[in-house]
């Protein structure tokens, strides 16, 4: 088993392929990270017969142009519907899932009920990312977001809110490919995408599985209790991991074995359902 680099729709990714799959999965990143950062998680999935994709989401990873910035959210939307109706297409024979882990999961929730999939997952859901600090939706940022939309604003994306393990932590203190800062014009992008998500929540059908770390000090974990609680589907379940931080899926060896297994788990069930 091994991890293929491909081009996904124009997006630049990889492919993990199940040797017998049951499921197909596209993972979709949070702000300032890569695709890259989900191939141990890619290879644990394909062991548990789920074929996984990844990609780098416009402005991160090895995509082209200015990194962290974007001129609408709906792009990430759009890059997000488009790919998934290409890989659907390419495993018809499997029911395909989504996963979205922090910003991915506002991209998700804003695409999700246009997608042809089984289920949808979302980790460290960020609709109350913005609750602390100034609104960056108040009038002045988003005429500045107009008029300079490319200045560069901080993240405070701190190492040790990412998770408790030593060894993820210096990693992504050290990882040249994480920008500690995004353009005015994304931060203010993906705060209305956020509202936008709160409106509509109420019209999602879909499966569900909302995950999250209690300690999470960058997204608050009310963020996903809120989501969950708007969320239409009859099929929804929430669980908030005791004691982790914002990369649920990347905290020491033994929490990060039960984050796929609860992940991997779920999307069995509903593929055979």
């Amino acid at each position: 088993m091994s991890v293929i680099a491909t081009d996904l729709s124009g997006l630049p990714g990889f492919e993990v392929r199940a040797a017998q799959p049951r499921a197909a999965l596209l993972i979709a990143h949070g702000l300032a990270e890569y695709a890259d950062r989900y191939r141990s998680h890619a290879l644990q999935l394909a062991t548990r017969g789920i074929t996984t994709y990844a990609f780098d989401q416009r402005g991160h990873g090895a995509t082209p142009g200015p990194h962290t910035h974007i001129e609408r959210f709906q792009h990430f939307v759009d890059d997000l519907q488009r790919l998934t109706a290409e890989l659907a297409a390419r495993e018809p024979a499997l029911p395909f899932f989504v996963w979205g882990h922090s910003m991915g999961s506002m991209v998700l929730a804003a695409a999700a009920g246009t997608l042809p999939i089984r289920g949808a997952i979302f980790s460290s859901c960020s609709l109350e990312v913005f609750r602390d600090g100034p609104n960056p939706l108040h009038p002045v940022f988003r005429f500045l977001a107009r008029t300079v939309p490319r200045v560069r604003v901080p993240l405070f994306l701190d190492a040790r809110k990412i998770s408790s393990d030593p060894e993820v932590q210096r990693a992504y203190g050290n990882d040249p490919r994480i920008p500690g800062t995004a353009s005015l014009r994304l931060v203010v992008e993906f705060a209305a995408a956020c509202e936008q998500v709160r409106a509509t929540a109420p019209r999602l059908q879909l499966p569900c599985l909302v995950l999250h770390g209690e300690l999470d000090g960058i997204a608050p974990v009310s963020g996903s209790q809120q989501f969950f609680d708007a969320l239409g589907s009859t099929d929804k379940q929430l669980e908030i991991f005791a004691g982790q931080r914002h990369e649920v899926h990347n905290e020491s060896a033994p929490a990060r074995e039960r984050f796929l297994e609860r992940l991997a788990s779920w999307i069995q069930q509903r593929a055979g359902a």
